[in-house]
């Protein structure tokens, strides 16, 4: 790496909040295995001990995922995290049901199952809330990331699903 890049990329300091960005979403990649130094939830955020990242906690949404079609954005994290959804709906089907994936990321190796949760009270109606919680230490990886392998408990629904808001949180401590 050439010393300007080296330090252009040292020097450079993101910084960000746990409110909702303008717009009101997150964009929601497809795909995992580009990485851009500039993508949300790949940068380190300054943390009061030195030499540490600091948890990010952030806010978004989601819009027409079928059952294992996509992933979210991947964050920095590899203890605790927990993911609430506010507000579900599934097109095409009754609403009862949707399951979270958490997978930790392992570098140049095949990414971890964290383990799912079943989601159903976001389903009951405005402002309800679905809860997962995972509080699990992986080696080898620094980031994570969800996906929906189901909705109403298959792997082959055409449901589509959207979620008004999607919150994800890395700090036990709140």
């Amino acid at each position: 790496m050439s010393a300007l890049a080296a330090t252009t990329l040292l020097t450079s300091v993101a910084t960000a909040d746990d409110t909702d960005p303008a717009g009101g979403s997150v964009d929601i990649t497809d795909d995992a295995s580009t990485v851009s130094l500039d993508e949300e939830g790949l940068f380190e955020l300054p943390s009061s001990d030195n030499g540490e990242i600091q948890p990010r906690n952030f806010s978004s949404s989601i819009g027409g995922w079928l059952p294992g079609s996509h992933e979210s954005s991947h964050w920095s994290d590899n203890d605790y995290t927990e993911i609430k959804f506010t507000n579900c709906t599934l097109s095409g089907a009754a609403d009862k049901s949707l399951h979270v994936q958490l997978h930790q990321a392992i570098p140049f190796s095949l990414d971890k199952s964290l383990g799912s949760k079943r989601f159903t009270n976001c389903f009951e109606g405005s402002g309800k809330t679905s809860r997962g919680e995972w509080d699990t230490h992986v080696s080898n990886g620094d980031n994570r990331y969800f996906t929906i392998p189901k909705h109403n408990d298959s792997e082959h629904s055409r449901t589509s699903l959207k979620v008004q808001k999607v919150y994800v949180d890395t700090s036990k401590a709140d």
